[in-house]
């Protein structure tokens, strides 16, 4: 039987939504609302959470990196002045002191005042660098000449003073040698004293820097 409903619309009975649209449409918001509520967890609880742990790390890196530019420059510079420090050294090593030298020839012609072996005055005293034949290579370490009288014209005065000079190792060890003495009587009719004294000269040569280091250094 056919039923026909001749009622109007506003006064007809609703009816019912099916099951099956309900359970989806009921299903499809819960899924929806699920999603945007792990998205909120996920964006503004964890994600939050790892974007500040990142830029607390990278803080963290920009600050070691910062010190560990300084500690390298620190240490660039600490190098600078060890090879610094180290070519000084090896200049002051290897060269020979010239204060030290005269201080210490000094020493055995004043010989504590000690007149025995000899006595002598000095009219003259000079010192010449080394001097260089080529690059890297010296031919003499220089030397050191000087000149005056002795008290006497005994001629043995003057090999006691050299005899002194080459026995004074801490002196004598930076030389090559010592010349034979340059000695001639030499009088004066001035009448002051003495009269008569011996003149004399020596000549001393200095080891070169190079053949003192290649010693040293066996």
């Amino acid at each position: 039987m056919i039923a026909i409903n001749l009622l109007p619309s506003e006064y007809r009975k609703s009816e019912a939504t099916p099951i099956a649209r309900f359970l989806s449409i009921v299903i499809g918001a819960v899924v929806v609302t699920t999603a945007l509520v792990i998205y909120g967890y996920v964006h503004y609880s964890q994600l939050r959470g790892v974007q500040d742990l990142r830029e607390a790390t990278e803080q963290t890196y920009t600050n070691k990196k910062m010190e560990a530019d300084v500690s390298l420059a620190l240490q660039a510079e600490i190098n600078a002045y060890e090879l610094r420090r180290k070519a000084i050294t090896d200049v002051a090593r290897g060269r020979i002191l010239h204060s030290k030298k005269l201080d210490e020839f000094l020493s055995v012609i004043w010989n504590g005042d000690d007149r025995t072996a000899y006595y002598i005055w000095l009219n003259n005293l000079s010192i010449k660098p080394a001097r260089d034949a080529r690059k890297g290579a010296a031919t003499t370490g220089g030397s050191l000449s000087f000149s005056g009288f002795s008290d006497t014209i005994n001629f043995s005065r003057v090999t006691n003073l050299r005899d002194a000079l080459k026995g004074k190792k801490a002196f004598y060890d930076d030389f090559k040698g010592i010349s034979r003495p340059v000695f001639k009587a030499h009088q004066w009719d001035d009448g002051l004293e003495p009269s008569t004294a011996g003149k004399f000269q020596f000549d001393l040569t200095f080891k070169p820097l190079s053949e003192d280091k290649t010693k040293k250094g066996k």
